[in-house]
């Protein structure tokens, strides 16, 4: 479907030709740090920062910065690491990092660094003395008002870069006028976030080491949890698994979405950024009932949290639809939702998408190559989700550890095997999947009370601080406290080996004399 001229209109203002220049956006990068509140030994602030949009012209976002601040300093005190949170899904405004409101992530980060963490850690305090700059992403905090670049991976990952170098230089500002601790020499920078935020982490460690700021940054790592590496894969996954891939037993059917806003959000990050989708509307890619149901004009807001949409959704599916002249009565809107349990929904792809993206979609043929030129929305599509994908083109310098559920049915574990089949190297990552029944939501709140609490995670930022190994074992399946030995070329061993050598234990070189 052609765009006409009042579409083109739209996207211009969308993007911000007039908006979201510098000036007419009426936001300036920040000055200084702005104070929210103290809390749990740390300091939260917030602050603008200049980045480009998906047109690359200049625009302002904003961020949360947190910082270690004890309540009584010694004279040794100091940063020793940056962490860089990447944020899970959103589509509340009042959910971003910097948002005074923002509970869920103002307690999970302040809980991360000074004195609680400090307690649990058994050495390396460049894991709890640290900074954590908390990019709210476009379309959120001062950007409200612009579209959301859902996983368009290259552009949100040099947004959240652009956040930690210009917070770091605000961060030290602060130090100049005596408000906050210095950085020690040797500080140390990793990433890290859990489903959207698992793949904008890796996104923004393939974009640091791409434009050659590891060493600026002192760049050491990521830890990427749930994330939506490969698109395409995440989408098969949908209308192929019927509960029992990855040798785990699951409630999913072939077919079925069991977070119903990822599909129209994805197709909206797409249409709203990918130049491949610049011929085509989301009415190309989404059912008229599912566009009736509101859900865009939902996200749009920025005023409903997922919960709520999938409640709004559930009364749809009890009470039935009006909208836009149409009338959609329970029996029609069960074609499009079903309800496994009260207020909440799962979807029916066949219904969510157009017959020709789902025909497309639902054909493995059209998957064995990527289309040259597309024709149509759908192929255009592909393209769009092969392009924001993770798993190829690029080869990582620098460490990753995965932590992933194979019981996942919203952001299946076909993310990471893509990965593991595209990248054979060394041991430059591994994967913790020892919660493997576990599915999304329950695997991000585990991961996210392990990252504040568990002594294993203070393991893992050493392990990521390690210099990789030039010729080293294969991305070794590691599971976090079973005790698995690897030679060094990555075979299993039965036990604790008798012989002298090195070996690899829990990810760690270990010698036996």
């Amino acid at each position: 479907m052609k765009k006409s001229i009042s579409w083109v209109v739209a996207i211009l203002l969308v993007f911000g030709l007039s908006a979201q220049r510098a000036g007419a956006q009426d936001i300036a990068p920040s000055q200084s740090l702005k104070k929210v509140k103290t809390e749990n030994e740390s300091t939260i602030y917030s602050f603008n920062y200049p980045s480009v949009n998906a047109r690359g012209e200049e625009t302002v976002l904003s961020s949360a910065l947190i910082a270690w601040t004890p309540s009584f300093r010694h004279d040794d005190d100091s940063i020793e690491s940056v962490h860089i949170f990447c944020h899970v899904t959103i589509t509340d405004d009042k959910e971003r990092p910097s948002a005074s409101q923002s509970l869920r992530d103002r307690q999970l980060l302040t809980t991360m660094i000074g004195r609680n963490y400090k307690l649990l850690s058994k050495q390396g305090d460049y894991v709890s003395r640290a900074i954590i700059i908390a990019p709210d992403y476009e379309g959120y905090g001062v950007t409200k008002t612009s579209p959301h670049p859902y996983l368009s991976q290259r552009l949100t990952a040099r947004q959240v870069t652009d956040a930690v170098t210009y917070g770091m230089q605000l961060y030290r500002k602060a130090v100049e006028e005596g408000s906050q601790l210095a950085m020690k020499s040797d500080w140390r920078t990793f990433a890290y976030g859990c489903s959207q935020g698992g793949a904008v982490a890796l996104a923004t460690q393939r974009y640091i080491e791409e434009q050659g700021l590891a060493d600026e940054l002192h760049f050491k790592g990521s830890i990427c949890c749930e994330g939506p590496y490969d698109l395409v894969a995440t989408l098969r996954y949908y209308l192929e698994d019927d509960g029992d891939t990855s040798g785990i037993s699951t409630d999913h059917r072939k077919g079925i979405c069991t977070m119903p806003v990822v599909y129209p959000f994805i197709m909206k990050g797409m249409v709203d950024t990918h130049p491949d989708m610049k011929d085509y509307t989301i009415n190309d890619l989404l059912s008229q009932q599912l566009i009736d149901t509101g859900v865009i004009d939902w996200l749009e807001s920025k005023n409903f949290n997922t919960n709520g949409i999938h409640e709004m959704w559930y009364h749809q599916l009890q009470e039935g639809l009006d909208a836009n002249g149409r009338h959609y009565t329970p029996e029609q809107m069960a074609e499009l939702f079903e309800s496994p349990s009260e207020n909440m929904v799962w979807g029916d792809l066949k219904n969510m998408m157009t017959p020709e993206v789902y025909n497309y979609m639902n054909n493995p043929a059209n998957f064995e190559t990527v289309p040259a030129e597309p024709t149509n929305a759908a192929q255009a599509l592909h393209r769009a989700l092969v392009d924001n994908s993770l798993t190829t083109g690029w080869t990582p310098q620098h460490r990753i550890q995965f932590v992933h559920s194979k019981g996942d049915t919203a952001v299946p574990y076909a993310n990471y095997l893509s990965w593991r089949d595209a990248q054979p190297q060394g041991d430059i990552y591994r994967v913790d999947d020892t919660f493997s029944k576990a599915d999304h939501l329950d695997a991000s709140i585990m991961f996210y009370m392990n990252l504040c609490l568990s002594r294993n995670f203070t393991d893992i930022f050493e392990w990521l601080s390690e210099q990789p190994a030039e010729s080293g074992i294969k991305g070794i399946e590691w599971n976090k406290g079973n005790g698995t030995w690897y030679t060094l070329d990555g075979r299993k061993l039965q036990g604790k080996p008798a012989s002298k050598g090195m070996y690899i234990n829990n990810g760690k070189k270990v010698v036996i004399r």
